[in-house]
């Protein structure tokens, strides 16, 4: 079976060692202080909290995921699904659910995961001041279980309507909750910064930072080839150090490739470029309809961007060298197409250095486009 984990939780002997970042979160959720947990996407922030809250005996997590959520409505749905999957006995689910008639929740479970998904039908828009009901029963539910809080993707929420309306609830609901530990992370950095650093967000200077980001390479590589090693297959340094090329040091994604090299190769394999070129194919063929859909509605300025952040890499992008490779004339073209990128989430940085949310979609542009 591959040993390689990667685009879900992971925790116990999935989640490779992060001491100093367990100790510090958990330090947080023992003391009932809140926190903000910041870094790219794909380098394990919800592992962390997972793994942080595991390792606490009687701690129960309320987790909500805030990924692309829409509206008042949306983030109400999300809370209650949260709660929903604590696996809390029936017959409470029952009882809170009479409690929330108002809103009209409906839950509803898929038959192939058991996940529960939750509607509201209101019958007219949430307002930020109906999302008090939510937090009157987070409160009801700690003081039933020892119980922290995560808003994962939180930074998302600036995009709904009356999101600031929305946040000052929040806000002022938490300051509340003082013996509940609440949790927000975020993977777009400048945009969480905006939320939690910003002299005029509720937020400003309310939790304690952490930051998320490549693991120690020592730490990572010994746990990579242990794995490895479980199925009769070894890595030489070189191979090492191209896996973690490849994938930029993401931990996610060197997972990935590792489990690509895994599925490509036999018991008894010394890894060497060619079966790493084999399983860089193969990760690439696996990914191709995705990064087709990702391509497809750019515009031809976009395009050449991308072509030439995947050919000579992101910094200074608005350069003379950067130009010519893009075959565009303009810098304020070049913003433009830049700007268009961050927002569909492909690419993110700030004005001197661009990079790929994945790193594989940059080999893929440079074989195919």
């Amino acid at each position: 079976m591959n040993p390689f984990r990667y685009g879900e939780v992971v925790t116990k002997a999935d989640f490779c060692a992060r001491p100093d970042l367990v100790k510090s979160l958990r330090g947080h959720l023992e003391s009932g202080h809140n926190s903000v947990i910041l870094g790219e996407r794909r380098t394990g922030k919800t592992s962390l909290i997972f793994e942080s809250v595991r390792r606490l005996r009687g701690l129960r997590l309320l987790y909500a995921q805030f990924w692309a959520v829409k509206s008042v409505d949306d983030v109400a749905a999300r809370l209650l699904r949260g709660i929903a999957t604590m696996r809390a006995p029936k017959s409470w689910i029952d009882k809170v659910w009479r409690a929330l008639a108002h809103l009209r929740p409906r839950i509803e479970f898929d038959p192939t995961t058991g996940q529960p998904s939750v509607t509201l039908d209101a019958g007219a828009p949430l307002t930020p001041a109906g999302l008090d009901a939510v937090f009157d029963l987070i409160e009801e539910v700690s003081h039933r279980h020892r119980l922290a809080v995560a808003f994962d993707e939180f930074q998302d929420i600036r995009g709904i309507p009356k999101a600031a309306e929305s946040l000052g609830v929040i806000r002022a609901r938490i300051q509340r909750h003082n013996k509940v530990p609440y949790v927000f992370a975020g993977s777009v950095r400048h945009q969480m910064e905006r939320l939690f650093r910003d002299t005029s967000s509720p937020f400003f200077k309310s939790l304690r930072t952490i930051e998320v980001g490549a693991l120690d390479r020592q730490v990572f590589q010994a746990y990579l080839d242990k794995r490895f090693r479980s199925g009769k297959r070894t890595l030489s340094e070189p191979a090492f150090e191209t896996i973690f090329s490849l994938a930029e040091e993401n931990p996610s994604d060197v997972q990935q490739l590792c489990g690509a090299i895994w599925e490509t190769t036999e018991a008894g394999t010394n890894v060497t470029d060619v079966p790493l070129h084999t399983a860089l194919d193969h990760l690439l063929a696996t990914e191709r309809k995705g990064y087709e859909i990702l391509v497809k509605p750019l515009t031809n300025n976009q395009l050449k961007v991308l072509r030439a952040l995947a050919t000579v890499g992101g910094a200074q992008p608005q350069s003379k060298a950067f130009l010519e490779t893009s075959g565009i004339r303009l810098p304020s073209s070049v913003k433009r197409a830049l700007t268009r990128l961050v927002t569909s989430e492909i690419v993110y940085g700030s004005e001197s250095n661009y990079k790929f949310f994945d790193p594989f979609f940059r080999q893929w542009i440079r074989r195919n486009l």
